[in-house]
């Protein structure tokens, strides 16, 4: 198949959720179907890290962003009912490279990656190409629970209106053949929302060859939490179990250290740092990072979707501790091998199990490696959706030239 995927920023290097699941997305179809990638610039960074999808053989067109124009968009946010992330990536020129590019090439797909380039569906010039949009999350979901912590009051207004704002523009799926989201929450939220269009699961998975099964003796006290710093679901989380939860961990286990593994630590964040509290940053081998951890955290308190510092961890054998809204994304046979807790005592105290249970380590969480290998192999997923949509172009292509008879 010819694919066209268009997406708001380069997807590498993979070191976060979207740009990770995007970046898996292209080395696995590419092995059998003619990727491109359009895609906005932001610097020259960007540039060098195109040349990692070029030695792939992704052919990659830019557009460039201009910083004065991101700002006006600032401005006509207040005249305006789109959200200010749509806003944010509204180009002409992007708009003129997608109905140039798909003018020329006879693209089976166009995928759309991240809700904010949804709005460039109408710029396809063919009638029977498969337009594709991956939502991954269901925005407003978020939105609606990351309200429920912002206490200053002109955020709290700022962002009431930009949950309406994405709740509405969410309809845009309708405009789509498949639009796909990574857990059955964000699918069951949005069908509710009475939107008319094809709802898939396309679940996150993981790297088996990178995140299998390896014992390692985890330093003692050791706990790990993994992810982007700048995300706010996980600055919240790793400041709230920093004040709420470590010091009823550090009573029963004063050796106990936190290290904190994630690109680009935001201030508020490396202010968290002592003598128990690590600030690791960026770090090139995760996969060590876990195995020599005797337990990870989750304790994410609002957001979507399925983390992969959750799955990663399962499949290399670590415990994992989270609370019940990181894991609401996972099916029932995911859930089962996590350990779950919300009130801080409860969280402390299940991570203090895990401290004196060796046994979690060496037996139980061997067997639920295994078992989370095989229910997320990401290769398996990605060639059962490569498949789906296979089916889906054939179909449509029939429909259109019976139609034209």
């Amino acid at each position: 198949m010819k694919i066209l995927i268009v997406t708001p920023s380069i997807p590498y290097p993979p070191y976060r959720g979207d740009k990770l699941r995007l970046y898996n997305i292209i080395n696995i179809l590419s092995r059998n179907n003619d990727i491109t990638v359009v895609t906005f610039i932001k610097d020259k960074n960007d540039y060098t890290f195109a040349e990692e999808l070029d030695k792939k053989g992704i052919k990659i067109h830019f557009v460039k962003i201009s910083i004065i124009k991101s700002l006006i968009k600032y401005v006509k946010f207040f005249f305006s009912n789109l959200p200010l992330q749509v806003l944010s990536r509204q180009n002409k020129k992007m708009k003129e490279k997608i109905n140039f590019l798909t003018k020329e090439n006879n693209y089976d797909i166009v995928y759309f990656h991240i809700f904010t380039t949804a709005q460039y569906y109408s710029a396809i010039s063919s009638p029977h190409t498969l337009k594709v949009l991956d939502l991954t999350d269901a925005v407003s979901l978020y939105l609606t629970r990351f309200l429920e912590f912002v206490e200053n009051p002109l955020k709290k207004i700022y962002f009431n209106i930009e949950k309406k704002r994405v709740s509405k523009y969410e309809n845009i799926a309708s405009k789509f053949d498949v639009t796909f989201v990574c857990s059955h929450v964000d699918k069951e939220y949005l069908e509710r929302k009475k939107i008319d269009s094809n709802f898939k699961l396309f679940v996150n998975g993981i790297d088996k060859d990178e995140f299998n099964y390896s014992y390692a003796k985890p330093e003692k006290y050791r706990i790990i939490f993994t992810g982007n710093m700048p995300y706010f679901p996980n600055r919240d989380a790793v400041i709230f179990f920093i004040n709420e939860i470590f010091p009823k961990v550090l009573k029963k286990c004063p050796e106990a250290k936190l290290y904190i593994v994630g690109k680009d630590p935001t201030e508020d964040v490396k202010k968290m740092a002592s003598e128990n509290v690590i600030i690791k940053g960026f770090v090139e081998d995760l996969r060590t990072e876990y195995l020599i951890s005797e337990v990870n955290i989750a304790p994410i308190r609002f957001g979507a979707g399925t983390p992969n510092k959750i799955i990663e961890a399962l499949a290399l054998g670590v415990p994992t501790v989270a609370t019940s809204l990181a894991v609401k994304g996972f099916n029932e046979e995911i859930k089962k091998y996590i350990f779950i807790a919300d009130s801080p005592a409860e969280f402390a105290d299940k991570i203090i199990n895990i401290f004196n249970n060796t046994n979690i380590r060496t037996t139980y969480m061997r067997d639920v490696s295994s078992r989370i290998v095989d229910a997320l192999n990401t290769e398996t997923i990605i060639s059962d959706i490569e498949a789906y949509l296979l089916e889906k172009v054939n179909m449509k292509r029939e429909q259109y030239f019976k139609s034209q008879l």
